[in-house]
């Protein structure tokens, strides 16, 4: 495990060197860590190479929020996500009434409108 935990270290010591672009303190950590140059030199190649290929990536606002709910159990506070989890028939009778509300309300303005036109009179005949 000791060999382990230096490998880290070292790992850790040359990426940190070559990120800060301290090519001078490769011998400093050769010399810290008792490890033949050769193999130093060949990290710095790969190291190199990861930091090239590897791209960060933000995550969409969608997938950090459903991740803070997985791992936190933060209660989704959405409506439709509120619905989705109910009873197939909960969910129906939740579409007649939203539907035959909207259709009371367009209704309502419909005979609204009938009425304002029945009682315009116009001003001067």
């Amino acid at each position: 495990m000791a060999n382990d935990l230096q490998l880290e270290n070292l790992l850790s010591a040359v990426t940190d060197a070559l990120l800060a672009e301290e090519g001078q303190n490769l011998d400093l950590i050769v010399g810290r860590y008792a490890v033949p140059r050769s193999e130093v030199e060949g990290l710095v190649g790969i190291i190199r190479r990861l930091h090239v290929t590897m791209v960060g990536a933000q995550p969409s606002r969608r997938f950090v929020r459903r991740l803070k709910h997985e791992l936190v159990g933060m209660p989704n506070t959405n409506v439709v996500a509120r619905i989705r989890y109910l009873p197939p028939r909960v969910q129906l009778a939740a579409g007649i009434a939203l539907v035959a509300g909207f259709m009371l309300i367009t209704r309502r303005r419909m005979m609204d409108e009938s009425r304002r036109e029945k009682h315009e009179v116009p001003v001067l005949q």
